[in-house]
């Protein structure tokens, strides 16, 4: 029996997109599987990829087409991602939504030494957010910078070392 997108099939109405976040499901969606729904349901509109692997991005863009909307989770690929025809990209640095719009209108805009510029001055934010997976440092970056009252986290889930280690 093949199983069928419920989401998909019970909300048509409603865009949606397939995130394939391996490092935090331990399940990477192969090209092939994302193709399925993006044929079958017209609702699914795009992907979010954030593999490290490369070709992987190319895979998912070559077979699910230049129509499929596809984003980057990857900070070092994003600019990349956007000249292989990306539509942008979701990741970090969230915490500084302001410079990293800018930088996607930098790029679409055609400049791209201005999108490489804000990259390189955020670089040492994101090594900050990249030490750990989940939430955790980001929050305390953003208590860090008084823009959110705790960045404590629920169990299971604990403060980043950094935040850990200056307690």
């Amino acid at each position: 029996m093949t199983r069928r997108p419920a989401v998909a099939r019970e909300l048509p109405d409603l865009p949606l997109i397939i995130n394939n976040v391996p490092s935090r499901t331990a399940v990477d969606i192969a090209p092939e599987t994302v193709l399925h729904p993006r044929r079958e349901f017209d609702n699914v509109v795009g992907v979010k990829e954030t593999t490290r692997e490369f070709g992987q991005f190319s895979n998912v863009l070559h077979l699910c087409g230049s129509d499929t909307l596809f984003w980057s989770g990857v900070e070092l690929r994003c600019m990349p991602l956007l000249a292989l025809g990306a539509s942008g990209f979701a990741n970090a640095p969230a915490e500084a939504p302001g410079a990293t719009a800018r930088r996607y209108n930098y790029w679409s805009a055609g400049d791209h030494k201005g999108a490489l510029d804000l990259r390189h001055g955020l670089r040492p934010l994101v090594s900050l957010t990249d030490v750990e997976t989940e939430l955790a440092p980001v929050q305390w970056v953003l208590e860090q910078a008084g823009l959110l009252r705790s960045g404590q986290d629920r169990p299971p889930f604990v403060p980043p070392v950094r935040a850990r280690a200056s307690a």
